[in-house]
């Protein structure tokens, strides 16, 4: 035993010499991780859970939650100053003053389903010309599929059908059609919406939404007269009313918990809606070629709390093919009980 020993000393001392030691630490550098931590904990103590009211024209991704209401109002007051054509050239036309107010009511039935009733009004000047009727209704069904987490966007799919409450035929030709309300068609729509938030910059969160949609007519407009399609007196026949597409981005960026930034670009696409029938007794147009339109929708928001806040801005035209070239000033509020 004793003729080991030495080598096991050896076996001990070399061991203790393989094993790694702390590096000393200088005073700076303590010093440094402690101003780190201190801003560490500066910047966890202003961290907060982002409030959203949503931007004014991209819809949302997230169901309303199992019996809970969402009542959101909107304002629009808009000017309809020129007219794009074919070649995407904006002509002036005598303005069109506009006011739209509407109401969104919805309802959480489940964890995956959800229902939605709008409604709506309009009232229109031109000249000294003056028309209010209501204006198309809508009903929508939102499935939950996909719920937002750290690594996926929460995703819902959209089904809808719109009804014909608004005013489209026996318009009256000295109103230069601004008494037109409404499609005419019963639609159904299908839509596709998506939303992640992101935290890149810890204290200015960013929500993202994508919203995509499918309108398609579901029969034939029997149209008379001056019409939301042309026509004029003695026109009878019918409107193949074209579908249409609507792609809208729409971005959120917190400024505080209270305050946010938004922003939509919009585009949509109409398909052309074609006539058949008997023109009428004098040249008129009849039914309506495509159309595309861009448009951006810049806005601020006040959120009061994670269930109710305010927002505003101005949504304007910024590129079309027979299509209208407005400004509108927008202005919603939001509650859910």
């Amino acid at each position: 035993m004793r003729k080991f020993l030495p080598l096991l000393l050896v076996s001990l001392i070399v061991a203790e010499a393989q094993e790694p030691t702390e590096p000393i630490k200088t005073p700076e550098q303590i010093q440094a991780e402690l101003d780190q931590a201190e801003r560490d904990f500066e910047k966890a103590k202003k961290m907060f859970n982002p409030w959203y009211t949503g931007p004014l024209i991209t819809g949302s991704a997230n169901n309303v939650p199992p019996w809970k209401w969402n009542i959101q109002v909107y304002w629009y007051n808009t000017i309809q100053y020129a007219q794009f054509n074919k070649n995407w050239k904006s002509k002036s036309v005598p303005n069109v003053y506009t006011i739209n107010p509407l109401i969104l009511v919805q309802r959480g039935l489940s964890d995956w389903l959800d229902f939605t009733i709008i409604g709506q009004w309009f009232a229109r000047w031109r000249k000294d010309k003056y028309a209010r009727h209501f204006g198309d209704t809508s009903i929508n069904f939102g499935f939950q599929l996909v719920k937002q987490t750290a690594y996926r966007p929460s995703v819902r799919f959209v089904l809808g059908q719109v009804f014909p409450t608004g005013k489209f035929r026996h318009l009256n030709p000295n109103k230069f059609g601004i008494d037109d309300t409404g499609a005419g068609a019963f639609q159904t729509s299908v839509g596709l919406n998506f939303n992640k938030i992101f935290w890149k910059i810890k204290l200015h969160p960013i929500s993202v939404r994508l919203a995509t949609s499918y309108v398609f007519p579901d029969a034939k407009v029997k149209v008379r007269d001056f019409n939301a399609y042309g026509g004029t007196l003695g026109t009878r026949g019918r409107v193949s009313v074209g579908p249409s597409l609507n792609v809208d981005l729409g971005i959120e960026v917190s400024l505080t918990q209270k305050w946010v930034f938004a922003n939509d670009i919009a585009y949509s696409h109409s398909w052309k809606s074609s006539f058949s029938g008997f023109p009428g007794f004098a040249p008129a147009v009849n039914g309506a070629p495509s159309s595309d339109q861009l448009s951006l929708a810049p806005a601020i928001e006040y959120n009061l709390s994670s269930d109710a806040g305010f927002i505003g801005g101005v949504w304007f035209t910024v590129a079309g093919r027979n299509s209208s070239n407005f400004v509108s000033i927008v202005l919603s509020y939001t509650q859910l009980f």
